[in-house]
């Protein structure tokens, strides 16, 4: 039961962290399916008090209609773009839950954690 919980927990987490904000050509941000340009992620941010990436997609959207900001149709060459910076953190986050999860089996000790994860996180 608890397995599957924790399955149930990291495609949640997973879920969540598709929202990213990816700089794009031309200043551009890409947040979620639309491209925006700063001042309007800022905008954003300030009328719903939130980080832009933590927004529900209805949020985001909601936001945009209150506040008369039409985002740009993204072309296939930036949503690849996106695609391909979501897969490489989705291959760091996987990595860091796998070490995570040695480190609470007891397969590695704290040292071999702190030293695993700072090597990850360095880059």
């Amino acid at each position: 039961m608890a397995a599957r919980r924790s399955i149930r927990m990291m495609m949640r987490r997973r879920r969540r962290r598709r929202r990213r904000r990816i700089i794009l050509a031309g200043g551009l941000i890409a947040l979620g399916a639309h491209k925006l340009s700063s001042k309007d992620v800022e905008q954003i941010e300030q009328k719903t008090g939130k980080p832009a990436e933590e927004l529900t997609d209805e949020e985001l959207d909601q936001a945009m209609d209150d506040l008369g900001i039409e985002g740009e149709e993204m072309t296939d060459e930036e949503f690849d773009y996106v695609d391909k910076q979501d897969a490489a953190e989705d291959d760091y986050i996987d990595e860091l839950e796998r070490l995570a999860a040695l480190h609470e089996q007891g397969i590695l000790t704290d040292e071999e954690f702190a030293a695993q994860k700072k090597k990850l996180l360095d880059g």
